[in-house]
């Protein structure tokens, strides 16, 4: 009896698992449907015969038409919102931010014109991306503020660069700013986060940009038995770019070397 009782337990485990995999794979194929063609001009029908599915079978996934959209949508947004989050785990903090914007920055390819339309004349699923929006603008925030703390960018409003961002975004993403100007939904998002990054970076003048990538290189081919002369060396370049005499260990260096 407890063998069967066993059994049967497993064989409800598996038929569970099944159902979640072919409910997560139906997921799937409706959002690169939504995310390519929207959802007001699609039927059913039409996604029925996509999916070489029953109607009845979408229906287990949401009542109508609207509701499996933003079911779709939801989980889509907050796929993003995830893979944001861990990809600034256990990382540099240059590397949190660019990843912490990596996945919005990818998703906008996949953003058609009717999507966008669709998404803000329907006020459920605009809500939805409200919500995300603000969610990612106050990670975002906290990113901004961490960075500031590092030295990495200049220090700043970090709640007015998010507001902004976020205002910005909202705007790119209408139809009358994309069509002023002459772009679409992707090349406007990776834009704008270039404008965002080249903002809060630190400037440097290009020639020592330049000169200290060339010695982190030479630094890193010779590993640490060469540290110590390039370290000077770049002392030596630092005090050159900035009008200064070369410290006292790079003029004894070249003296010896003489």
């Amino acid at each position: 009896m407890v063998t069967a009782l066993k059994k049967s337990i497993g064989s409800t485990a598996t038929s569970v698992r099944r159902r979640k995999a072919k409910e997560e794979h139906m997921l799937d194929e409706l959002e690169n449907i939504f995310l390519k063609h929207g959802f007001r001009k699609i039927t059913v029908e039409y996604l029925a015969s996509e999916l070489r599915c029953s109607k009845r079978s979408l229906y287990e996934l949401a009542p109508n038409k609207e509701a499996l959209f933003l079911r779709v949508f939801n989980r889509y947004l907050s796929r993003l919102r995830m893979e944001g989050d861990q990809n600034v785990k256990g990382v540099a903090p240059t590397d949190a931010f660019v990843g912490y914007l990596q996945p919005a920055i990818n998703a906008s390819r996949k953003l058609s014109e009717s999507l966008i339309n669709d998404m803000t004349a329907f006020a459920p699923a605009k809500e939805l991306w409200e919500r995300h929006r603000d969610t990612r603008m106050e990670g975002l925030r906290k990113l901004i503020d961490h960075c500031v703390d590092q030295g990495i960018f200049r220090r700043t409003h970090s709640l007015l660069v998010a507001e902004v961002f976020a205002a910005s975004l909202q705007r790119i993403c209408t139809p009358e700013f994309l069509s002023n100007a002459k772009l679409n939904y992707p090349d406007a998002v990776s834009e704008l986060y270039q404008l965002l990054l080249n903002g809060l970076l630190h400037s440097k003048a290009p020639e020592e940009a330049e000169t200290l990538h060339q010695v982190t290189i030479q630094l890193q081919g010779k590993g640490v038995q060469g540290r110590s002369e390039l370290v000077r060396q770049l002392e030596h370049i630092e005090a050159q770019l900035k009008g200064k005499k070369p410290p006292r260990a790079a003029l004894r260096k070249r003296s010896d070397e003489a």
